[in-house]
């Protein structure tokens, strides 16, 4: 009889620990609605994007693939934490966000969706 209390006791305590964690976290988004910082695999899916890009012809579309989010007790220099940006104002905008980024800043860009990878072989 003993030995039943106690698995009646751990499943209870398991039924508790399920109830009492939370919601379960929604999945990375494919699209982001526009400017902002975006978390890779938290509030984006890697993969590839495009964006209309900046809508004023004087204004240019500014994003970047960034390996660390800066705080302020960091570095000083923000161009310190970028992979790789673009600064244009060709449109459509297109940039690949990789699974080891950890985050991707977008300026001035419109929304971006995700899109099928580019074709990058030749045909004949």
């Amino acid at each position: 009889m003993r030995a039943r209390t106690f698995a009646i006791a751990g499943a209870m305590a398991s039924a508790l620990t399920l109830l009492t964690s939370g919601f379960a976290a929604a999945q990375p988004a494919a699209e982001m609605p526009g400017d902002g910082l975006y978390l890779v695999g938290v509030d984006i899916q890697p993969g590839y994007y495009e964006a209309s890009g900046a809508e004023d012809p004087n204004a240019a579309c500014f994003w970047r693939r960034l390996w660390k989010v800066q705080t302020e007790s960091d570095y000083n220099d923000p161009n310190f934490y970028i992979i790789a940006s673009d600064f244009t104002r060709v449109r459509p905008v297109r940039a690949e966000i990789k699974a080891s980024d950890v985050a991707f800043r977008s300026d001035n860009c419109g929304s971006w969706r995700m899109v099928p990878k580019p074709s990058t072989g030749s045909f004949g």
